[in-house]
């Protein structure tokens, strides 16, 4: 029995090999993070190709097996370009502007040598495998259970609307993330733009940003902290009631200290970071992300700065967050597992453990672009505190609450540990803060996020300065800074300079729903002159 398997099994693990091989090997090659798939999905890869390898024709089965090589070669194409993987939205846009990214295409060659030689080369070697190593056992229906598998997500997508494919996932790979992104295209999208009969493509201020010119940005290092699930209706700095934010309020009058709230451009982390980071927002958004013009890493990049992206959470957490990132552009990037190798539950990190990998970057003495992503106050709540930010634990509230606002203690402690850190550093330094959303925590009757509401998508806004007075005029940012007009803060503070006012609201602002699509609702955002706003839910 086992003699008479070898051959499939030799075909399978070769298969296996040469898939990895390609993705991981592109990835090395080109400095991009090199994050494995849990054990279960190898063993799970390995089955698919044992199962194609039943397949009687060699053509069909050569061409089967291939199957992840040739959509990674498109995908590699993709990365080497751009810096990030394929989106759905992108597939209609190679329909919709199919002469320019042609004539882009024809210019940038240069992006499809290295992917051809790494799609050519496990190619070849897989041919010669199929060939040496002829099926024993031969069942003639595979091709069409295979076909019937391809049909399946898609019309399973357009169906009962599963997001399976809406965005890229390091949980998967690289060419099944395309295969996936097809599905969701043609399932979700593609009948979407045929029932609105839409032609071209979707605009957005965002769309018409510029980089006017540079110059030699006036900081050591930048700083960005970006949190998860933080609601300024839960700190004390904002006004509540309970003391969970002591250390914070003590800054309230320091002239290199500045909190405001502001608009996030979406209720959930894999959109609004992907809008932050790109400096984008609304439907328009999602393209402007893919192509990581303006990503913040690559634009610190340019100016000379070393990038570093530090985070609290693992790897799985990450897996829709990362690839907006422009990892090409990342001299640094680590997970939970990097930065805190003995935590046991990813649930349960400690932002503060991000700290001791800061000193050690800033003792190098490099101008930094560093980005420290915390876990926050993200839900299970009573998972984010230690024993010594346990403060409320009245039996007359609702536990949750009372879990929530010591998740906000904890927050505390991390900025004064942080303070004492760089004050100690003789660097110039802006440290900024964002949350990726609010978190209602009681609000209204409701908690989490993910909906449409005040509470999910207003969010804190700290700037802090050392060794050098804050920015002329953050003090006179406008109420409710929308989160696009944060990141122009951050491009200027780089030292670029652009044709957009990061003091004026953007006027077309939205905020999306729980879809970078926008498939989950979606609303404008008007400003009004006396610093409130007002939010229209559009259909």
């Amino acid at each position: 029995m086992l003699q008479k398997l070898k051959n499939h099994l030799l075909v399978s693990v070769i298969f296996l090999i040469l898939t990895l091989a390609q993705q991981y090997g592109f990835y090395w090659l080109k400095g991009l993070p090199i994050i494995g798939l849990p054990l279960e999905k190898y063993f799970l890869i390995f089955l698919f190709f044992g199962l194609l390898s039943l397949t009687p024709n060699p053509r069909i089965r050569f061409s089967l097996l291939s199957f992840f090589l040739i959509l990674n070669f498109f995908q590699m194409c993709h990365l080497s370009y751009f810096g990030t993987l394929i989106l759905p939205s992108e597939i209609y846009l190679l329909f919709a502007e199919f002469h320019e990214i042609a004539g882009t295409l024809s210019a940038e060659l240069s992006h499809l040598f290295i992917p051809l030689l790494f799609t050519l080369i496990p190619l070849m070697i897989g041919f010669y495998a199929v060939k040496k190593y002829p099926p024993h056992y031969k069942v003639k229906w595979i091709p069409i259970m295979v076909g019937l598998y391809f049909i399946y997500n898609p019309v399973r997508t357009a169906v009962t609307g599963n997001t399976w494919g809406r965005q890229p996932s390091t949980r998967e790979l690289a060419g099944m993330n395309l295969y996936l992104a097809l599905s969701y295209f043609s399932g979700r999208i593609l009948p979407a733009k045929l029932a609105k009969a839409e032609n071209g493509t979707l605009e957005n201020e965002s769309l018409k940003l510029k980089l006017l010119d540079k110059s030699e940005s006036d900081w050591d290092n930048i700083i960005v902290v970006l949190g998860e699930s933080q609601s300024p209706d839960h700190m004390e700095l904002f006004g509540y009631h309970r003391p969970t934010t002591p250390f914070l309020q003590q800054l309230k009058s320091s002239d290199h200290f500045h909190a405001m709230k502001g608009l996030s451009s979406g209720v959930s982390t894999d959109i609004s970071v992907a809008f932050f980071l790109n400096v984008t927002y609304g439907e328009a958004g999602v393209i402007k992300a893919a192509k990581g013009e303006h990503c913040l890493f690559k634009l610190a990049k340019l100016q000379g700065f070393s990038t570093h992206f530090l985070s609290a959470q693992s790897s799985q957490q990450l897996r829709y967050i990362t690839p907006y990132i422009c990892s090409a552009s990342l001299d640094d990037f680590r997970s939970l597992e990097e930065v805190s190798p003995a935590t046991q539950n990813a649930n349960a990190a400690i932002d503060r453990h991000l700290l001791p990998n800061l000193s050690d970057l800033l003792a190098k003495k490099n101008k930094n672009f560093i980005m420290l992503h915390q876990r926050g106050s993200h839900g299970p709540w009573e998972l984010r505190s230690t024993q010594e930010s346990k403060k409320f634990l009245d039996s007359q509230t609702d536990s949750r609450i009372n879990d929530y606002d010591n998740s906000v203690v904890e927050f505390d402690h991390f900025w004064k540990e942080l303070h004492d850190v760089l004050s100690k550093n003789k660097s110039k330094t802006l440290v900024v803060y964002l949350s990726d959303h609010g978190e209602a925590a009681g609000r209204n009757q409701k908690f989490g996020h993910g909906f449409l509401a005040p509470s999910s998508f207003e969010i804190p806004l700290f700037f802090f300065s050392f060794n050098r007075a804050l920015p002329k005029d953050t003090k006179k940012l406008p109420s409710f800074l929308p989160q696009y007009n944060f990141s122009l803060y951050l491009i200027e503070e780089l030292g670029w300079k652009t044709n957009h006012n990061k003091n004026r609201p953007i006027e077309d602002f939205t905020i999306f729903g729980n879809d970078i699509d926008g498939f989950a609702g979606k609303g404008k955002v008007s400003f009004k002159p006396d610093g409130t706003y007002e939010f229209i839910h559009l259909p």
